[in-house]
């Protein structure tokens, strides 16, 4: 009794001195029972200990903890602990009981081998413990009882401790991540919630001991067993889908053709009155239908148009779809829910003779002229010749009325800016702004970053069709970057030029002074802003450049600046990388590609505003090409410029 005694000891961890005491004077007690069966009291009397923990080889604690309330509760506890622990001959045993043998007393083990958590357990995987992963161990329960692991309200949690668990999934290659989470959310799971246990749990789809992976042909998901697995819910479904020219097609080995699932989802199936469901009036026209019947690559193989949903919606049903109907007919209003049939088939919702009686359930006395003419309305078909005419006929007089509107409104906005043009490069009535130099560098600056921008959004975005044509073949591809470097080179020798002038030339630093920033610039803003509004009667009175030309002058500078170290970071990308962490080139590379979206919509929507749409320079402000601007117009954009340049010098010559 003593080896026993330490024994017991040895197990608590930690344990008093007090408690083995107890327990070796309990063992000497049961000394004269040695021998005889075990009782369950005899191993609750150590298993029924909250410290009793066993101390492994590898050093960790195995908690050998029963609760025997718990186990008397369950299926198991009138049978007694040793008819699972069946080597347990004596209540002093050896540490590390071989594993409980289920099979043999249920014969569902030989069905569990099969599956793939038995081929798991087989293999010698930890990740599967056997049949304690689904029923538990102590506390199994008849899966009627809601307190059972495997009771319908429960699977999804217990098959979710695997099933929704990211690291397994990912590591068996499942392909559905997170079921459980997609269940709770189906009308199945609903249904149950409210009471309703004849609703489909996880094992009603999946099997329970006979599980088995969905590429097995003899898998109750397996693709050409779905219908038959949802039908034995669902009888009257399963009748008419197998009748269906799509269960036919499934039948006969097409991959194609939908289940029971392509249609109505996997585990989140909703019913169709949710705006959620797949199988919603308003998603069947959407995504669920379309999924199949807009496809090229599917439809091309088996011989069937494309376009539906596009005809649909172009359609008096489609608009009203369009507009929020819930009455509106859509698609399986006329082709039905699951005895979908093609229309040569005179059991077909959409055969000819059956067209007035599928309409009539909407359109009450419909008669035969619902059935003359095509339903799906497509102007392309040889067949639909009448709508093929007036589409064609249409095409030509859009095309002659409102190309002639073009041409003749082209002829106009370059009529008026060439006279514009001409007013300006005129030296009588007009004003020097701008030198020679300025003119050139800005139209050298427009050129590069035209460039600059073109081949840098198709190197981002390469497969768009107008890079596709900028950069046509082989030869295009390569000359992309090329292009985009050269540019870049030309803007950094612009920036250096501009810098230089501003810096080093009595010319440039004036210009530079009328260029910065001031209180002044501020109280324009609030002002124009003001007379926009209506609360001034007047706009502000600006000098040589108004707050508005400030802002874009320096907005390039700070874009340039940004462009060229992101960019020249990003070209160097070896030298760049030997001093900073590639998540520094990341970021950078983020900044050059938002910060060139930026210029260029601050050039769309800022700086050709004011050169092109501006009422007062429209249809296009010259002085970027001749360096001028008419003494009227200086006068009343730029008023301080005019009283300070042309009025004071007229009044020196007086």
């Amino acid at each position: 009794m003593l080896k026993l005694g330490n024994l017991v000891s040895e197990a608590l961890c930690p344990a008093s001195w007090a408690m083995t005491v107890i327990l070796t004077v309990g063992c000497m007690l049961l000394g004269p029972a040695a021998g005889a069966a075990v009782e369950d009291s005899e191993c609750l009397f150590c298993h029924g200990d909250v410290n009793f923990n066993l101390k492994l080889p590898d050093g960790s604690v195995k908690r050998l903890y029963v609760d025997e309330q718990v186990f008397k509760a369950s299926i198991h506890g009138k049978e007694g602990c040793t008819s699972c622990h069946d080597d347990a001959t004596e209540a002093e045993h050896k540490p590390g009981l071989k594993k409980v043998n289920c099979s043999g007393c249920h014969e569902e083990g030989e069905a569990y081998d099969k599956t793939p958590h038995g081929k798991l357990l087989k293999s010698g995987s930890n990740e599967v413990s056997g049949c304690s992963d689904c029923h538990g161990m102590h506390d199994i329960r008849p899966p009627s009882d809601p307190l059972s692991h495997v009771h319908k309200t429960n699977q999804p949690q217990t098959c979710g401790k695997c099933h929704s668990n990211p690291n397994l999934v990912k590591g068996h290659l499942i392909s559905v991540a997170n079921p459980s989470d997609s269940y709770l959310k189906s009308g199945h799971a609903q249904a149950i919630s409210k009471g309703n246990l004849n609703a489909a749990a996880c094992t009603n789809c999946h099997g329970s001991h006979d599980l088995l992976s969905s590429d097995d042909p003899e898998s109750k998901v397996y693709r050409k067993n779905i219908s038959a697995t949802c039908g034995t819910c669902h009888p009257q479904a399963l009748e008419q889908y197998s009748k269906s020219i799509h269960g036919r097609a499934l039948q006969a080995g097409i991959k194609d053709a939908p289940t029971c699932a392509d249609c109505h989802g996997e585990h989140d199936i909703e019913p169709p009155s949710k705006a959620t469901s797949k199988v919603n009036r308003r998603q069947q026209v959407v995504a669920t239908c379309t999924k199949c019947h807009d496809n090229e690559s599917i439809m091309y193989k088996y011989g069937l148009e494309t376009g539906r949903q596009a005809s649909y919606m172009d359609s008096f049903h489609g608009l009203a779809s369009a507009a929020g109907s819930e009455i509106v007919a859509t698609c399986a209003s006329c082709h039905e829910n699951h005895l979908i049939l093609p229309p040569d088939d005179p059991a077909s919702s959409i055969a000819l003779g059956n067209l007035p009686k599928t309409c009539g359930k909407c359109h009450e006395n419909a008669g035969p002229n619902f059935a003359q003419g095509k339903v799906h309305i497509m102007p392309t078909d040889p067949g639909q010749w009448a709508l093929g005419l007036v589409r064609l006929a249409y095409i030509l007089l859009i095309s002659a009325v409102i190309g002639g509107m073009v041409f003749h409104n082209t002829l106009s906005m370059a009529r008026k800016a060439l006279t514009k043009f001409s007013a300006e490069l005129s030296e009588r009535g007009t004003y020097r702004r701008f030198t020679r130099g300025m003119t050139i560098g800005h139209l050298i600056l427009t050129i590069s970053f035209t460039v600059l921008a073109l081949s840098g959004f198709a190197l981002r975005y390469p497969e768009s069709w107008w890079a596709s044509l900028i950069f046509h073949g082989e030869t295009g591809l390569a000359a992309r970057g090329l292009v985009h470097r050269v540019a870049a080179l030309v803007l950094v020798g612009i920036a250096i030029v501009n810098g230089c002038f501003l810096l080093f030339t009595k010319s440039g630093r004036r210009e530079l002074g009328y260029l910065m920033m001031s209180f002044r610039d501020l109280r324009d803003v609030v002002f124009n802003l003001g007379y926009m509004v209506g609360l001034r009667k007047e706009p502000p009175k600006f000098d040589r450049y108004s707050y508005i030309e400030k802002f874009e002058y320096w907005g390039m500078w700070w874009g340039t600046m940004l462009m060229i170290a992101t960019g020249f970071s990003m070209w160097f990308v070896n030298v760049f990388l030997r001093f900073l962490p590639k998540v520094a080139l990341d970021v950078i590379a983020l900044i050059h590609f938002y910060e060139a979206w930026l210029a260029v919509l601050t050039i769309v929507v800022w700086h050709l505003y004011y050169m092109i749409f501006d009422p007062h320079t429209y249809p296009m402000n010259w002085s970027w090409v001749t360096g001028r601007i008419t003494i009227e117009d200086l006068k009343e954009r730029h008023p301080i410029e005019f009283e300070r340049e042309v009025k004071a010098d007229a009044q020196k010559e007086e």
